[in-house]
């Protein structure tokens, strides 16, 4: 099913205007490349975190940090961004 839909968290936005912007600009581009592919190679599911409705969330990496996302597949394919953060952080 064809992507029609990309969102970003308000939370994960707010976290993503705090990061330098040379990084912010590696994990937009990351972001926007799962518009293409939203299980890219290095994508990981996460076990015992999901987002809403039980959607489980998947892990991105880019450089230290995490693109923590969700593809939302029912009434159309949404992806979408739920948190970014340093990987020693992302997960709390």
């Amino acid at each position: 099913m064809p992507l029609v839909g990309f969102l970003w968290d308000p939370e994960a936005l707010e976290r993503l205007a705090e990061i330098p912007g040379k990084q912010r600009a590696q994990i937009i581009k990351k972001a926007r490349a799962l518009i293409i592919d939203s299980h890219p190679p290095g994508t990981k599911k996460l076990s015992g975190m999901e987002g809403e409705d039980g959607v489980p969330l998947y892990r991105q990496r880019s450089g230290d940090y995490r693109i923590l996302y969700e593809v939302r597949t029912k009434p159309h394919t949404i992806i979408v961004i739920r948190d970014v953060d340093d990987r020693k952080d992302v997960y709390r």
